[in-house]
């Protein structure tokens, strides 16, 4: 093997740190871990959708979700909000309806109807209750979770997407 000078092995050193250092710059980062209360009600949904792949939190749905909570709290009206739904979505294949809210036919707003807890298993009980299929579709990839104080109770909603496009 032939001996390398000084000049040589410095050079040669230099291209392996700028390669090294380089090597990491085109992969992805990892999604950060959920905390809080979104982390439990995720770990809920992924035990109500059983052997079927765990969901993962996306945050591009937050403006979508801002308008889901307004609506859930009675802030605004369904019907004048689709608009700003699909805006707001753009971007997301197979976006659900959301998950958490229903029509009250007596005022003609949405209301909230998962109540959070720190029982997971009382969440996901919860979900088999009501059978929210959306949750149980093996399309889905993303979710968004919300939480948020109605009348002195703490609900979540959520959306989910098949992907973004």
């Amino acid at each position: 093997m032939k001996e390398m000078n000084r000049r040589e092995f410095l050079t040669l050193t230099g291209a392996a740190v700028v390669a090294l250092s380089l090597a990491g710059c085109g992969a992805p980062s990892a999604p950060a871990a959920p905390t809080g209360k979104e982390a439990k009600v995720l770990e809920a949904i992924n035990k109500y959708r059983g052997a079927l792949p765990p969901l993962t939190l996306d945050s591009g749905l937050d403006p979508a979700m801002k308008i889901v909570v307004e609506i859930a709290k009675g802030d605004r009206k369904y019907e004048d909000s689709v608009e700003d739904l699909g805006n707001a979505i753009d971007g997301y294949i197979e976006v659900s309806a959301p998950i958490g809210i229903v029509f009250d036919h007596d005022t003609g707003y949405m209301m909230p109807v998962y109540a959070y807890s720190e029982d997971v298993e009382k969440m996901a009980q919860n979900l088999l209750n009501l059978a929210d299929k959306n949750l149980k579709s093996p399309a889905i990839t993303l979710v968004n979770i919300q939480t948020f104080e109605y009348n002195g109770t703490t609900f979540w909603v959520a959306l989910t997407a098949k992907s973004k496009k």
